[in-house]
């Protein structure tokens, strides 16, 4: 009887420290990493500068984008993302015999700075610093031609997070990609976030 009543007070004192140390267990294995990714959509502008007032009324700018970015958090308000984005692809019309078709990409590292507005969702401002292509293909008086382009200039944009868990958010954001100093594409997007 000793033993058994012994027994019990011992399971009684113990048990309460176990299920403590397995919760903290639990609660450290689910918890979300640093590390995120992310995967954006978005209807975007190419807003490129030219010379003749004809060429830009002529321009269609309007272009559908992807994105994809790596990103770590340094610090509860900083972090940095490498990424990549399509552009997409706007036509420039001279005339009816001339005309180009305009696509790029770009690469590049952003940081960020953000702060928590509500408990669920987060407001972000960020600079960067991109590496872009551009190709064009069209027809200059009915003769085909293609041309390359690139550069490096900066980017920056701000956004919203909304968190469905501790590791997926919903991100909307608008970025303004800068092209040789004056021209510009502009990404209005929406996309989702995942951490490890």
């Amino acid at each position: 009887m000793k033993n058994l009543l012994l027994t019990i007070i011992t399971t009684a004192a113990v048990l309460p420290v176990c299920t403590a140390a397995q919760a903290d267990a639990h609660s450290t294995e689910a918890s979300a990493s640093d590390i995120y990714v992310g995967l954006s959509f978005g209807k975007g502008e190419h807003d490129f500068k030219f010379d003749a007032a004809a060429t830009k009324a002529a321009h269609d700018g309007d272009v559908t984008t992807m994105g994809f970015y790596v990103g770590k958090d340094l610090s509860e308000t900083f972090s940095v993302e490498g990424f990549y984005l399509n552009g997409g692809e706007s036509e420039i019309y001279f005339d009816a015999s001339n005309y180009s078709k305009i696509k790029g990409t770009a690469m590049g590292i952003a940081v960020k700075a953000g702060s928590n507005l509500t408990d669920d969702i987060r407001g972000f401002v960020k600079v960067g610093y991109h590496s872009w292509k551009a190709k064009s293909n069209g027809l200059d008086s009915g003769v085909a031609e293609s041309s390359k382009d690139d550069g490096t200039d900066i980017l920056y944009g701000l956004g919203v997070e909304y968190n469905l868990s501790d590791r997926t958010a919903v991100v909307a954001a608008y970025d303004r990609y800068t092209l040789d100093g004056d021209s510009y594409v502009n990404d209005m997007n929406i996309g989702i976030k995942y951490r490890f």
